[in-house]
């Protein structure tokens, strides 16, 4: 019987993560793999899904739609983000803790084309956003 608790004691403590998770990752996803070191900060995350871009959570634009535009520029998520934005600075203005940093990550499968990513990135640095972190699982 003391064998058993050990074991399951051992197991426990081996999966154990002091860290907690920061983020959810959306159930159709399949982040890309990092052996990346730094452990990820609180944002908001845009996810990109076969068939959305979200902004925590909520839908912002189609992303076939998206695909199709010769523009750079992803004006539903520009208009997002600057609320995002305006909301964060006000916040800063009541307390000088927090505010607008800069910081946002993205959340995309790894078989997603470099264009819609490109578009989001560029979106982004419109509006401030300049600090982007890319969301992937640690390999096991």
């Amino acid at each position: 019987m003391i064998d058993m608790f050990t074991i399951l004691l051992v197991f426990l403590l081996k999966s154990y993560s002091a860290e907690g998770q920061i983020m959810s990752v959306a159930p159709d996803l399949r982040l890309p793999e990092s052996t990346a070191l730094k452990a990820p900060q609180t944002t908001s995350i845009i996810a990109i899904t076969q068939e959305f871009i979200l902004l925590d959570g909520a839908k912002v634009a189609n992303v076939k739609e998206v695909m199709s535009s010769n523009a750079l520029l992803i004006p539903a998520l520009l208009n997002e983000l600057k609320k995002k934005r305006n909301l964060s600075e006000r916040v800063g203005e009541i307390s000088g803790d927090i505010g607008f940093t800069g910081k946002i990550s993205l959340q995309g499968d790894r078989e997603l084309p470099y264009l819609i990513i490109k578009k989001i990135m560029f979106t982004c640095g419109k509006i401030g956003y300049n600090d982007i972190f890319l969301a992937v699982n640690k390999p096991d």
